[in-house]
């Protein structure tokens, strides 16, 4: 099961892909068009192209209006860290940088070649994690402590989608086998196979089946009488599974053929249709709904929320 922590995370952390912000240039540049304001402060189409190009191939799109929406959340995101002062220390960049090395298993040395081969420098990649971790921390305050899942909205789940818990019926049996291989001879397959039926008609003249398992069958659980278990219908070899299919409980097959010999089977219960208790499957379906409900619930943190608690202001 996914932490939320750690999902929250990994939101941030695509979200920084999306959102890879440029380092300002020290030197000034000369700004041919303003594109939109926040907060009175604009964003230029050289702060655009700039911020195009620094963005990872998978993540940038060729749509310039795009691109601006996500330098504009980008300044958002900067600004609301900024106002409820979020700080990443250094250590807390360092064990995050550590986890990355423990988690793919790579040594300091190698990192810094990953690094280089992606052309960032090791400079560079703390900045980058600063801002992710950055971004985790908002989002973790914004987010996940106005997501709830209550036990009604689990039940209600559970009740309209009763068939994905739906379990197989079962079937309790036992057997008696005498072993031949699959590519016996066919005059011992025949010898094995008038075995099992004299077996078979011991068992018609009344005698019991388990004292008979113990007595004739070559398999480890002829010292319970020839036991199986209990196995969902489906799961057993195919003979098992169609020899049992056709038998009241209580009955007993006529010789069937498997890979392992000659089976007579017995079917001992049958357990009919039903499906997983709500108890067994209540944390699992919370998950599943806690995440649909972080996903949206951060969707609408990311176009609207941001976008209302400052003055946006487009200019094209």
């Amino acid at each position: 099961m996914i932490d939320h922590r750690e999902r929250l995370g990994r939101i941030a952390a695509s979200l920084s892909m999306l959102l890879l912000v440029a380092v300002p240039s020290a030197q000034a540049v000369v700004v041919n068009r303003i594109l939109a304001t926040i907060d009175g402060q604009p964003l230029t189409l050289f702060e655009l192209q700039r911020f195009t190009q620094s963005t990872p191939p998978m993540a940038r799109t060729a749509e310039p209006q795009a691109m601006l929406d996500a330098l504009l959340t980008s300044r958002l995101i900067e600004l609301e860290i900024e106002k409820k002062g979020i700080v990443v220390s250094d250590a807390e960049i360092d064990n995050y940088i550590n986890q990355i090395r423990q988690q793919n298993q790579i040594t300091e040395e190698q990192l810094s070649q990953a690094l280089a081969a992606q052309g960032l420098t090791r400079e560079a990649y703390r900045v980058q994690i600063r801002q992710e971790l950055e971004r985790a921390q908002l989002i973790n305050r914004e987010i996940r402590g106005k997501v709830n899942v209550t036990p009604e909205e689990v039940e209600r789940y559970y009740e309209a989608h009763r068939e994905e818990y739906a379990k197989d019926p079962e079937v309790t049996i036992s057997h008696i086998v005498l072993r031949v291989t699959e590519d016996a001879p066919p005059d011992e397959v025949e010898r094995v196979e008038q075995r099992a039926q004299e077996i078979h008609a011991e068992l018609d003249r009344g005698k019991d089946f388990a004292e008979t398992a113990r007595q004739y069958s070559e398999d480890p659980a002829a010292e319970s009488g020839g036991s199986l278990g209990t196995f969902r219908v489906g799961t057993m070899l195919e003979a098992l599974d169609e020899a049992a299919r056709d038998l009241d409980v209580g009955e007993y097959s006529e010789p069937v053929r498997s890979s392992v010999g000659f089976h007579i089977v017995r079917l001992d219960a049958r357990s009919a249709e039903s499906h997983t208790p709500l108890d067994e499957v209540s944390d699992q379906i919370r998950e599943k709904l806690y995440n649909e409900a972080l996903e949206a619930r951060y969707t609408r943190w990311l176009s609207e929320d941001l976008r209302q608690r400052h003055h946006v202001e487009m200019l094209e």
